[in-house]
């Protein structure tokens, strides 16, 4: 009969095991391919810019990143799945600013809460919002379209964004409170499909992501009055700012961090940051991301949960300037 002395040897090797294992598969990270959860439809900004970045953390992690379009409720439904997916390091995704701040306020009830819910990772870029009507459209400028709309009347004048609950939605109805107008919101599926609408002439404007719209500025088919940014865009540096047009106080920057379960152990995260900001230290990754209209910003999680922190009660502002609410 063995001993006890055996017996408990047995016994603390047995309780040891998935430790060790679990020490292995972080020595072995990754060997095999990794999922990045994009909460928007594919071609849509955060799936186009996502696409770039899965590209080169794929080439540095040495295992393909495979993009999963998880669409809904202007991005919660593809944030959720994060939440919920194993804490392994072989899945993780972007969010946008909706999801982990202004949704807060705006939905009456969130699946996840964005501050207790996941690892994060890096904040990884910042895009503007740019005010832009049909290039048919006779306005010029952000005076003549306030002119033209008061003059249309309330509710004449529409506007089309991704969904509601998106910065498109958001922004422009706080653009249309700090304005003076009263505006008709018409939610799409995609952004790319409001763009072939404002082409078309079936809606009158759209305040969307410069990424979703810039083939169509250089391409003249539509015209920008005003930028989002405090400051102008380095890409569009004819077009003024709203706050130079005239709207007070109106600074409506978009960002996405990357982000992963909670429990994700931590020389996983580790190895995933450092990735990720490795890749936004390179002058080509960041001299694309200018093209497409973004400013990649890469910097470790500290930073985005700073912004998180600051933004939940900023947005609850605009949510509620805005007369928003979902149930």
């Amino acid at each position: 009969m063995p001993s006890r002395r055996s017996v408990l040897a047995a016994l603390g090797g047995a309780l040891a095991m998935p430790a060790l294992r679990s020490a292995a598969a972080q020595d072995a990270f990754p060997n095999r391919p990794l999922r990045m959860i994009v909460p928007f439809p594919p071609g849509g900004s955060t799936d186009v810019l996502a696409r770039v970045i899965g590209e080169r953390l794929g080439a540095g992690l040495g295992q393909p990143v495979v993009i999963e379009n998880r669409p809904g409720a202007a991005g919660n439904v593809g944030v959720d799945a994060i939440a919920r997916a194993e804490a392994d390091g072989y899945t993780f995704g972007v969010s946008t600013i909706g999801p982990l701040s202004a949704h807060v306020t705006l939905y009456a009830r969130l699946p996840f809460n964005p501050l207790t819910d996941f690892t994060y990772l890096a904040d990884i870029y910042e895009i503007p919002n740019v005010f832009v009507v049909n290039a048919q459209n006779p306005v010029r400028n952000m005076q003549e379209f306030l002119a033209w709309a008061k003059q249309r009347g309330a509710g004449k004048v529409s506007y089309g964004t991704p969904g509601i609950g998106t910065t498109a939605h958001l922004g422009t109805e706080f653009f249309a409170r700090r304005a003076g107008l009263e505006l008709l919101h018409v939610p799409y599926r995609t952004g790319a499909v409001a763009v072939q609408d404002l082409i078309a002439g079936r809606i009158d404007v759209m305040f969307d992501n410069l990424p979703t719209i810039i083939g169509q500025i250089q391409g003249g088919q539509i015209r920008p009055l005003a930028v989002s940014t405090a400051r102008r865009w380095p890409g569009l540096p004819e077009v003024p700012t709203m706050m130079e047009s005239g709207i007070a106080d109106f600074d409506v920057t978009s960002w996405s961090g990357m982000i992963a379960p909670k429990g994700l152990p931590e020389p996983i995260a580790r190895r995933l940051t450092a990735e990720l900001i490795k890749i936004g230290q390179d002058p080509a990754f960041r001299a694309r991301f200018e093209q497409m209209g973004a400013v990649a910003t890469m910097k470790g999680p500290e930073v985005l949960r700073a912004r998180v922190d600051a933004e939940i009660p900023r947005w609850a502002e605009v949510v509620k300037a805005a007369g928003a609410r979902v149930d």
